[in-house]
């Protein structure tokens, strides 16, 4: 019924059974697995030297460093921003529900789908051909650098202005008034026809 003090080594050679609180001043070592059926509280700082293997949630109040690789088998869920210092390798699918924001340049090596609006607020520069598969609408004015070239039938509603020679290979049909403001018409071989 009192307190038993044991100075030097002991030995039990069978079940230890403590019904009060255990206070060991020194290392405590287990040869064979130990195991906790309640909720276990370590005050000071928690060396695990092999594998940590957790059969339910795992919740930590604090910050996480993990040194090595970070492999999740399932989903992962952030609440919150998530900050990658490094490069961000995605070997599937990206996923994004809401906005994405990009402070610097992205790079796409492979086909871009948009199912939706692009909008873009400064300039776009293609390096290669850029194809159209329905109407192209410029509210803006439109100016070609190189040359232009179009398969089928070309409607102006406006006025057109040429600044330089103009050439036409087939028919040319005027519906209405040809007026020609310079001094000299030059045609080779033509006949005009009057009705």
């Amino acid at each position: 019924g009192g307190t038993a003090t044991v100075v030097g080594a002991a030995s039990i050679g069978g079940a230890l059974s403590v019904g009060g609180a255990t206070n060991l001043l020194g290392t405590v070592t287990v040869a064979g697995k130990a195991e906790f059926d309640s909720d276990v509280c370590v005050s000071g700082n928690t060396i695990l030297v092999g594998n940590l293997t957790v059969g339910g949630t795992t919740t930590i109040g604090g910050a996480v460093s993990i040194a090595g690789a970070l492999s999740v088998g399932g989903a992962g869920h952030f609440a919150s921003t998530v900050t990658v210092a490094g490069a961000v390798s995605l070997a599937s699918t990206l996923s994004v529900g809401g906005a994405a924001h990009f402070a610097s340049t992205v790079t796409i090596a492979g086909n871009t789908t948009l199912t939706g609006t692009l909008g873009v607020g400064g300039v776009a520069t293609f390096a290669d051909k850029v194809e159209f598969d329905d109407d192209v609408c410029v509210s803006g004015n439109s100016v070609l650098v190189g040359n232009l070239t179009v398969g089928g039938t070309t409607t102006i509603g406006g006025a057109a202005s040429i600044a330089g020679a103009l050439s036409v290979g087939g028919t040319a049909n005027f519906a209405s008034t040809v007026t020609i403001a310079g001094t000299n018409v030059q045609a080779a071989n033509a006949k005009v026809c009057a009705s």
